[in-house]
């Protein structure tokens, strides 16, 4: 398998292709975008804290809704939020039902250090089931059953600052997950195949359709234009803490000060390494590297690298994937998926890429845009 020699891309990745010196298309473009966006970013934390200062109103209780999953990450963003933007957050952690008891209980007792109020959502484990097992079983390249989970956590927080009225949500995605978020194109290309897989389950996909109506209600931080203007009282102004330069994710640096400040534990089995996810992570991945060679991590990784938030040795070495057999096996029990009927998807040849964007445009029309 060929692999960019910038980043961590491998051959298998839709639409990649590599130049004379081995690196990757995306890592190209990557250094033409940087190049043209300079005057988008911010120049330092000051001048973001200060367009921030709009969302604290008086006589509201929260300025911000803060997701935290229990990680490093978005432990360290929290506790910035707090101490350094003196905004007043709910802090929201989803359990899906397969998370880790340790990563709740950072969370726990994070808050109770910072004096915050916490909101625990324990989503219904039936629908979760369901979407792992016909997300995984689906014979579409390039899907992951981890991306779709990762959307019904994003939209679980639009929802909970919306009930609370909360105009401001900013989470701790890494520089990577937040591209994915803001890929308008890939998100309306993903709401089409997840239609069409779900659509024997008729009270699955109204469920999973009416979800992504909450997606209306966004705005995405594209730059600090954005907040410089003015608050849209019907939008959620959503901000990736790590999409700004002087915010890096470096896991060491940020797992020692959790430690000293709280008493931060790691999960001991967790992919990629170093990281906070939750178990239902290495069946996801092993489905993703069956059917098509690769898994998001690496597409997230890859951009932390082009960004300057990893080394390439590092994130090679966080993206070794070795799943305990055992664990896979209960995961896919406990779904209700047979793991060997999961088999390599072929890529599809070019006309049928072409056809495919034309059936999708269809779906763009419909309710369910970004």
């Amino acid at each position: 398998m060929r692999v960019c020699k910038k980043c961590v891309l491998p051959d298998t990745y839709p639409g990649i292709s590599f130049d004379r010196e081995g690196i990757c298309n995306f890592c190209r473009q990557y250094e033409k975008e940087e190049k043209e966006s300079a005057a988008k970013h911010f120049t330092g934390e000051a001048e973001l804290i200060a367009c921030l200062e709009k969302y604290k109103e008086p006589g509201k209780r929260y300025d911000v809704l803060v997701p935290a999953s229990g990680g490093v990450d978005s432990c360290f963003a929290l506790i910035n939020i707090v101490e350094k933007f003196k905004l007043r957050p709910l802090v929201f952690h989803n359990d899906h039902g397969f998370d880790s008891a340790k990563a709740t209980e950072n969370v726990k007792k994070l808050c109770k250090e910072l004096d915050v109020d916490l909101l625990i959502w324990q989503y219904e484990l039936g629908f979760m089931r369901k979407l792992f097992k016909y997300f995984n079983r689906a014979e579409v390249r390039d899907l992951s059953a981890c991306h779709v989970c990762g959307n019904m956590l994003y939209i679980n927080a639009l929802e909970v600052a919306d009930r609370f009225n909360i105009k401001l949500l900013i989470n701790g995605y890494s520089k990577g997950q937040a591209a994915f978020i803001r890929g308008k194109e890939k998100a309306r290309e993903l709401l089409a195949e997840l239609v069409d897989i779900v659509s024997h389950d008729s009270d699955f996909l109204e469920r999973l359709t009416g979800k992504y109506k909450m997606l209306e209600k966004q705005r995405h931080f594209m730059g600090k234009q954005d907040l410089k203007s003015e608050v849209d009282p019907e939008k959620i102004m959503v901000i990736p803490f790590y999409i700004f330069k002087f915010y890096k994710t470096h896991k060491e640096e940020l797992k020692k000060l959790c430690i000293d400040r709280f008493d931060w534990h790691q999960i001991e089995t967790t992919y990629p390494a170093r990281t906070t996810n939750c178990d239902m992570i290495w069946l996801n991945c092993h489905v993703d590297v069956v059917k098509s060679g690769y898994t998001i991590y690496q597409d997230e990784y890859s951009t932390m690298i082009r960004a300057g938030d990893f080394s390439r040795e590092q994130a090679l070495k966080d993206l070794e994937f070795n799943p305990p057999r055992d664990l896979l096996e209960r995961l896919a029990h406990d779904v209700g998926l047979d793991l060997s009927e999961i088999k390599e998807v072929k890529k599809e040849s070019k006309e049928e890429a072409v056809a495919a964007r034309a059936t999708m445009s269809k779906t763009e029309q419909g309710d369910f845009g970004f």
